[in-house]
């Protein structure tokens, strides 16, 4: 066994992972109403880094309060929660005999259950949770980019040896992807290069901001299973200019 693959280092980026077992992101709803990392969340990352895998992505932690989408989620919209949320890597990496962690990254846009006015690329009724999203004006767009920015600069502030965009299950940056949730008729909709663009934008001023040593990663539908969405020859085209642009992991969904 121990001479499987699956127990050999792997690169990510810069980042070297003692082995290919990665935690995928799961919700957990273990922080406090503000956002603020927990002596629960804390104690269950340091098992999960117990566990053996060689990297833990945490749950999605939202980027603006527009975007907040659960109770007890993870923030990473305020420079204050920064010190708080320091305290999930120091405790992976001082559990996990090397275990890396990123963090999750999202805007939940339409679909969130919180919010009494959601917003998403364009007005399209969300038929689970029964609610019409208003569309957002271009400034919010531009916000909402500032706002992935300054999320990915607070992770690495905090000690998280890498970020994953949430692009994927119907929250704000897959709806930007997707020709069924986004209908904008300016830069940021219409043919495939104008819905990717917001993707674009986040990780080129990511780079910037954290330099390209950092990996920066990003999770995306394979088939988002509605007429006019994401189907498989889709999705091909977004993960090769994902990779083309240079994020250094694409996990399908």
């Amino acid at each position: 066994m121990s001479n499987s693959l699956v127990f050999k280092p792997k690169n990510i980026g810069n980042m070297v992972i003692k082995n290919r077992l990665v935690r995928s992101a799961t919700y957990e709803g273990m922080a406090s109403e503000e956002g603020d990392v927990t002596d629960d969340l804390i104690n269950l990352y340091g098992k999960l880094a117990q566990g053996g895998v060689g990297l833990i992505i945490t749950s999605f932690s939202y980027v603006q309060q527009s975007g907040r989408g659960y109770i007890n989620q993870i923030g990473i919209n305020r420079d204050d929660l920064v010190p708080g949320l320091s305290k999930l890597p120091n405790t992976v990496h001082e559990n996990g005999h090397g275990c890396k962690i990123a963090i999750q990254l999202v805007h939940c846009g339409r679909q969130s259950r919180l919010l009494e006015e959601t917003i998403a690329p364009s007005a399209v009724f969300e038929p689970v949770l029964k609610k019409m999203p208003r569309e957002m004006t271009p400034e919010e767009v531009k916000d909402t980019i500032d706002a992935f920015v300054e999320a990915v600069g607070r992770a690495k502030e905090a000690g998280f040896d890498a970020v994953q965009l949430h692009a994927a299950h119907g929250y704000l940056l897959g709806e930007f992807l997707s020709p069924y949730t986004n209908r904008r008729t300016d830069e940021y909709g219409g043919n495939f290069e104008d819905r990717f663009r917001i993707i674009n934008e986040i990780y080129t001023r990511s780079v910037d901001k954290v330099g390209l040593d950092y990996p920066i990663m990003v999770k995306m539908n394979v088939d988002d299973f509605v007429e006019r969405g994401i189907d498989l020859s889709e999705s091909k085209k977004i993960a090769e200019r994902m990779s083309n642009i240079g994020f250094a992991a694409i996990e399908t969904s």
